[in-house]
């Protein structure tokens, strides 16, 4: 029983070849590597579209508060033109910067609920279609 056992040296050839199995990652390893990350966001997805809690409300009357002063900027910015174009020339300048916002709050917090009704068709979509 020396320090280079039999045992103890497959052990750690084993582990050596195991590591530098680690190192290359095929065409095979990366197919089944992106069926289970897309298998898990699809999963996530899923389980977010019912999703009822006190958060989800809250988080969904933060998204329509946001959406619903953007589109009140807008209708006071063409309300306002009229009566004073430098005024609604500013309303329209704060809903350019807040833009991007509401698109990304809007795609979050709406999207999901259109892929599920749409896309995925629970029989809802369908059903108003025909």
């Amino acid at each position: 029983m020396g320090f280079l056992s039999s045992k103890r040296s497959e052990k750690i050839i084993d582990g050596a070849i195991k590591g530098i199995d680690a190192l290359f990652f095929t065409k095979e390893e990366k197919a089944q590597q992106s069926l289970k990350v897309a298998d898990a966001q699809m999963q996530y997805l899923k389980t977010t579209l019912s999703e009822n809690s006190a958060r989800s409300l809250t988080r969904r009357y933060l998204a329509l508060a946001i959406v619903g002063v953007f589109l009140l900027l807008i209708l006071g910015a063409g309300l306002a033109y009229p009566m004073n174009q430098e005024y609604a020339k500013f309303l329209f300048k704060l809903v350019g910067a807040l833009n991007t916002l509401v698109m990304m709050v809007a795609g979050f917090f709406f999207g999901a609920y259109m892929i599920g009704s749409h896309i995925w068709g629970n029989g809802r979509a369908r059903e108003k279609t025909k």
